[in-house]
């Protein structure tokens, strides 16, 4: 009985490595199955959906993970593109492509901020170069308030989780965060050039909120704007400070991601359906900025309180009953 025990032993210590190491080994797929996946229904409506969410309170991250599961999108961890390595030589998987893509996308929404606030952004620009006190404070107040989240952003990269169900649970606690605010936050009146004074406590406190927006779903506006009513502000300077920190932490998101993919990044994303996401979401994300100031004026936010809740509950629903 013992020799056949050491036997089955024998026998099994390296079948099980066999088996554990093939069950470790990724599947690879071509660079045209990968591009394929780039249809142009996709296409339009991971613009739309980028465009009108990202400056809303709603997160646009967390609908872009919903509309790309809606889709079928392949963003399958064990699949890697043959031959495509990123620019510190590692392979690129189909999640990677999948998660990227919602990043680099956001070029759109940042063009579209350019246009919105151009006149903003020019004052800032000249007043710079003159070295206007006012322009150098605004400077500071928007590096003070991107800082958090880019640092902590690049150092928890690896462990933020892009799953359904997190989407779900936080568009769930956002909503009730906005209904809370709602209610017992101060509403503070709106001043003349009231963005041009912050101080860097104020700065500080809407970057520190701002890092709760790495998990997918909580909406990286909704932090800046409650953050900078915590703060002191009127919700239209709080609106506009999200939308011109918005534009620093996009901007160097969807930079650090193009980067970081070097050369994999034409090999993966075909270049005509990737322009026409980039101009989609320019357009739609113009829209919703005009929109969306006036609305949170007269409406506040609310609305989108309700909105998240509803579709958070729905998605947990439709899971469970998977």
């Amino acid at each position: 009985m013992r020799g056949l025990r050491l036997l089955l032993l024998t026998l099994w210590v390296p079948l099980a490595s066999l088996m554990a190491a093939t069950a470790d080994q990724p599947h690879e797929v071509s660079a045209e199955e990968a591009r394929a996946q780039f249809t142009t229904t996709r296409v339009i409506v991971t613009g739309v959906v980028e465009g009108v969410t990202e400056f809303l309170p709603v997160s646009s991250t967390g609908h872009m993970i919903i509309s790309d599961r809606l889709l079928g999108v392949d963003n399958d961890a064990q699949k890697v593109v043959r031959g495509v390595v990123d620019r510190k030589g590692r392979p690129v998987s189909l999640d990677r492509v999948a998660d990227d893509y919602i990043v680099i996308i956001q070029f759109g929404a940042i063009l579209a901020v350019l246009v919105v606030f151009f006149d903003r952004l020019r004052q800032l620009g000249l007043g710079l170069l003159r070295l206007d006190p006012a322009a150098l404070a605004l400077t500071r107040s928007i590096a003070i308030a991107f800082l958090p989240a880019a640092v902590l952003g690049y150092l928890l990269k690896a462990y933020i989780p892009f799953s359904i169900e997190i989407v779900a649970l936080a568009l769930i606690a956002g909503g009730l965060v906005i209904l809370i605010a709602e209610r017992f936050l101060p509403k503070h009146a709106a001043k003349p050039d009231e963005v041009l004074r912050l101080s860097w406590q104020q700065s500080l406190t809407i970057g520190l909120c701002q890092c709760v927006a790495l998990i997918p779903g909580t909406s990286r506006s909704l932090a800046t704007i409650l953050g900078g009513r915590w703060a002191g502000l009127s919700a239209a300077a709080a609106t506009e400070f999200s939308f011109l920190v918005g534009l620093a932490i996009l901007s160097a998101a969807s930079l650090y991601k193009v980067y970081a993919m070097g050369p994999a990044l034409s090999q993966v994303y075909p270049l005509g359906s990737a322009g026409l996401g980039l101009i989609i979401a320019a357009v739609a994300a113009f829209l919703s900025v005009k929109w969306m100031v006036g609305f949170i004026m007269r409406r506040g936010m609310g609305p989108f309180a309700w909105y998240r809740i509803a579709l958070g509950g729905a998605i947990l629903v439709w899971r469970v009953t998977l």
